[in-house]
């Protein structure tokens, strides 16, 4: 149901552009938003960044993406290129998804730990002067005119106010309280599985490389991590809510022979995947990005990294939307069609990895091995194995993707290049003659 809009006479703005929660989605919509100087003011209701480390791949698209902000080199120099992924099946090793063939300067997926992420975003950030960021503060009301968005927040002491800007992008998470109160229709899919992750000082000899072992017991991965840590993640029969120490390492220990002390193991967390895909992405001058506007399963890491293309997405449409006077309607409505496609894409590529990869039972276990090393691996598809997982194949996975967003940057384009003082007296010459 669309937000009620209001006939409130428009008040001055704190900001051209609003964003809701300062997770790495919404940090990153700041910096380009901010590399293209518009005026922006980020509500997070977290007082500091998270300690704990959550998603961890990075992918080729947003590498590019980083690139724009100057910050590919330095996400690079902080985390590990995963090249190769081997898979061991039930029947043994079954072959390996390698990233080396992808074309470009990252053929890799990078090993990042969020936390790591969001502090490089978050010093970024800092260093715009049209960003604020703001801190301590929940968004409790909605409404719109046909001129702005005003937000109604709250700080940790109670105290109410306001803020209004042209646009607001909800990057609040998979509980997005902004979809909430828009009153979105969502379709809500429950998968079924369930899995604990921990991280572990590393010790094991499987160097640089992921590795998958899809038993008839259920599955288990691993990724190395940068400072010497590795990743490990075991299906369960139930939800967790409370792992016992030691969980993970015997099941790891049972699966796939390797031995990892619980005494090296320095986290975990329990998480049952699910997927939730909006009817709409957005409303008026409300705009979802990232998990506000759908969730999909972490395994395969393909939903952190369609939330930055989203963001991607948004700042080129804001920009022009704001700065060039492009049409709103138009740009709203391509941001809804090829992020839409994009995002069900890749949550439905992440159900198939993940659903392959939790058959269970010795018969589906052989058929699954089969497959592996015959048809995906080693086989045919052997090729796209690799562009396939780094997300090199998903729809959309740069704005300049879309036809229409094209036609647009390169409109802004010619205008920049049209006003720069060297180029203006040439072009007004071409122009009178």
């Amino acid at each position: 149901m669309p937000a009620a809009v209001q006939s409130d006479p428009p008040a001055s703005p704190d900001a051209e552009v609003i964003i809701i929660g300062a997770g790495p989605v919404g940090m990153l919509l700041g910096c380009l938003l901010g590399e293209r100087g518009v005026r922006v003011l980020l509500l997070e209701r977290r007082l500091e960044l998270p300690s704990h480390s959550q998603a961890i791949g990075i992918t080729p698209p947003t590498l590019q993406i980083l690139s724009a902000i100057g910050l590919d080199e330095s996400f690079v120099r902080h985390g590990l290129p995963i090249r190769d992924c081997r898979v061991h099946g039930h029947t043994g090793f079954v072959g390996t998804a390698s990233f080396r063939g992808i074309p470009g300067g990252h053929p890799y997926v990078l090993s990042l730990p969020q936390q790591i992420s969001m502090r490089l975003l978050a010093e970024n950030l800092a260093t715009y002067p049209t960003v604020t960021l703001q801190r301590g503060v929940e968004v409790v009301s909605v409404r719109q005119n046909e001129q702005q968005v005003v937000l109604e927040i709250k700080d940790a002491e109670g105290a109410v106010s306001t803020r209004q800007a042209a646009y607001a992008v909800a990057c609040d998470g998979h509980r997005s309280r902004i979809r909430e109160l828009l009153r979105l229709r969502t379709t809500r899919h429950d998968y079924g599985h369930h899995f604990i992750m921990g991280d572990f000082i590393d010790r094991s000899s499987l160097g640089d490389e992921a590795h998958l072992y899809f038993t008839a017991r259920g599955a288990v991965e691993s990724f190395p991590l940068p400072g010497g840590l590795r990743r490990w993640i075991v299906q369960t029969a139930r939800p967790e809510s409370s792992p016992p120490a030691g969980l993970i390492s015997e099941i790891v220990h049972m699966r796939s022979g390797q031995v990892i002390a619980p005494a090296d193991q320095l986290n975990q967390s329990a998480f049952s995947p699910w997927r939730l895909d909006c009817e709409q992405l957005h409303d008026g001058r409300v705009i979802l990005c990232g998990d506000a506007a759908h969730v999909m399963s972490p395994i395969g890491g393909q939903g952190m990294n369609t939330g930055f293309a989203d963001a991607e997405f948004a700042a080129v449409m804001l920009h022009g939307i704001l700065h060039h006077g492009q049409d709103a309607d138009a740009w709203l409505a391509e941001y809804d069609r090829s992020r839409r496609k994009a995002s069900n894409t890749a949550a439905t590529r992440a159900a198939m990895g993940m659903g392959l990869g939790t058959w269970k039972g010795r018969v589906m276990s052989h058929l699954r091995d089969a497959l592996l090393r015959h048809l995906i691996l080693q086989g045919p598809l052997a090729r796209i194995v690799g562009p396939w997982f780094a997300m090199m194949t998903i729809p959309f996975n740069r704005v300049g993707k879309s036809s229409f967003a094209a036609q647009q940057m390169q409109r802004m384009t010619s205008l920049q290049e049209k006003d720069r003082p060297d180029v203006r007296p040439v072009l007004e010459t071409i122009e009178s003659s």
